[in-house]
């Protein structure tokens, strides 16, 4: 199986994550501002940190599933 997060996916999961923090890890008002900031400013589709981190995204999910994929073949069948 293969799993891939186009850019701008990733950045709305990136989005997403952050926004979640916001609301529910019990920053400040300023760190909450400075999270909101570099979220709006940051995190452009194009840029090159997006291209980056969508890779490290894709390869973490690719890691995953072949870990997955490999420990299934290697349970016994009488589970």
């Amino acid at each position: 199986m293969r799993l891939e997060l186009e850019r701008e996916e990733a950045r709305e999961l990136v989005v997403m994550i952050i926004d979640r923090l916001i609301e529910e890890a019990g920053f400040g008002e300023q760190d909450r501002a400075t999270l909101r900031r570099w979220r709006s400013e940051g995190l452009k589709g194009g840029s090159e940190g997006m291209r980056e981190l969508s890779a490290k995204i894709n390869a973490d999910i690719d890691r995953v599933l072949k870990t997955r994929e490999k420990s299934a073949i290697m349970k016994p069948d009488w589970r």
